[in-house]
């Protein structure tokens, strides 16, 4: 049985791991005990009755999230509480958010054995097709000297489209702004996603794209993930970027 008294913390942090139901905002700096409140946090819910699956936790690195994970699974077996933590949403918000794809791929554009590009990866496959890019119109006014390698210009239209992706601006609206630059930005995304479809591809940015797009089109899968999903939890909130707060609220 889970017994907050016996944790040798202050009265702030079994405050805030008491404190499950509407909205919580931690402030805290750095070694200051959030992992550790965190893992209580899902360590009291689970103990409350709440389903693994009903719960959200999200960290910023991968290595966080392994800690957590880690961490939760050790205070569980302290307790002798046996679940499978596989069915908790718990990771990077890139890592739930592909999870989310993967559960429901049928009603996005990827088809089986698609790829997800490291920036690198991204930068090359731009670079294989440079042409299509330099074929925007007024695409030197974006991409400076014309002596520049492509792969110089390939890193130049990375930037462009993964900072687009991030910020969830719509392409539209670029291409159709009174400002050249602006057009030529809108004609880069456009060909940069149109070469991500025909190579069953995804990015970082872009799986944040692709999941926005399946809640917003399919009014029925988000209602099944509201339904199912009751409690959020999210480490270092302040550096969520505008397409995954989006997703969250």
């Amino acid at each position: 049985k889970y017994n907050i008294d016996e944790l040798d913390i202050d009265d702030e942090k079994k405050r805030a791991i008491l404190t499950t139901e509407g909205p919580l905002l931690i402030i805290a700096g750095p070694g200051s005990g959030k992992t550790r409140t965190l893992v209580e946090r899902v360590v009291y819910l689970i103990s409350k009755g709440v389903e693994p699956e009903q719960i959200f936790v999200a960290t910023f690195t991968e290595k966080a999230a392994k800690e957590l994970i880690t961490r939760v699974s050790n205070r569980l077996l302290e307790l002798k509480v046996h679940l499978n933590l596989n069915e908790m949403y718990i990771g990077t918000l890139h890592s739930i958010f592909l999870r989310i794809l993967e559960e429901h791929r049928d009603y996005t554009r990827l088809k089986r054995s698609y790829t997800v590009l490291d920036q690198f990866d991204q930068r090359y496959l731009i670079y294989r097709n440079i042409r299509r890019f330099l074929e925007v119109e007024n695409s030197s006014l974006v991409l400076g000297s014309p002596r520049s390698s492509y792969w110089v210009k390939a890193e130049t239209i990375l930037g462009y489209v993964n900072k687009l992706s991030e910020e969830y601006i719509e392409v539209d609206k670029l291409l159709a702004s009174e400002d050249p630059d602006i057009r030529v930005i809108g004609g880069f995304h456009k060909s940069y996603e149109e070469l991500l479809e025909e190579e069953n591809a995804m990015d970082f940015s872009t799986i944040q794209v692709e999941t926005l797009r399946l809640l917003q089109d399919n009014p029925e899968i988000l209602a099944t993930i509201q339904e199912k999903l009751k409690y959020f939890m999210i480490d270092e909130y302040q550096d969520t970027n505008t397409i995954q707060e989006m997703i969250v609220l």
